[in-house]
């Protein structure tokens, strides 16, 4: 099974889960729509992965999900594939506080400063406690949201970084990361059924 996780003011049916399903036709794909809250997100995500009868073998996050998705991989052990992923999203959503509506429901929620400092805590947990090997970070030179510098930095020590030479924060040319997320999944795959891969 794979776990696919939404960015910011977005929602579970986007374009990286019709891509995962059209990748991998036969795998079992959950892409939950979270609330706002972060504390709140991760328990549904964790309910999502427990609840279904298919194992973890992969997670991909894009954006604010790809910091969740990070930290589902320091707590459940797979492979994690981050598409242009918030490094210090409490940092980066900061200026965000206050009412803001789902770009694909139109619904308004409030953002607030117990939002972001639940995500500084997440980050002061987390941060490089996952496997690198397990970490794969996708990045866009020209992503006009995140600084892509940041994820560079972080990543370029800490599991594998692969840098795109076009596309903006919304990652288009999926079609470029076929291949290697095809690769990472079935290394989840084994590794799920063989858990000495990763001692």
């Amino acid at each position: 099974m794979i776990l696919n996780i939404h960015g910011f003011r977005s929602w579970g049916a986007n374009a990286k889960a019709a891509f995962l399903k059209e990748t991998f036709p036969e795998v079992e794909i959950l892409s939950p729509s979270l609330p706002l809250s972060p504390l709140e997100s991760l328990a549904v995500l964790e309910k999502a992965v427990d609840d279904c009868p298919e194992p973890l073998e992969m997670i991909v996050g894009s954006s604010l999900g790809g910091f969740y998705a990070y930290v589902m991989c320091c707590r459940r052990r797979v492979p994690a594939v981050l598409l242009n992923p918030a490094v210090v999203p409490f940092i980066h959503l900061a200026e965000a506080i206050g009412p803001v509506e789902n770009v694909y429901t139109k619904e308004i929620a409030e953002w607030t400063r117990e939002h972001c400092l639940a995500l500084r805590d997440l980050f002061c947990e987390n941060a490089y406690r996952a496997d690198g090997r397990l970490v794969h970070a996708f990045v866009v030179q020209d992503d006009e949201t995140l600084e892509p510098r940041l994820a560079r930095n972080f990543f370029r020590f800490h599991g594998t970084l692969v840098e795109l030479p076009w596309g903006t924060h919304r990652f288009e040319g999926l079609d470029r990361i076929r291949e290697s997320v095809k690769r990472i999944y079935l290394f989840g795959s084994q590794a799920v059924k063989d858990r000495s891969l990763l001692d």
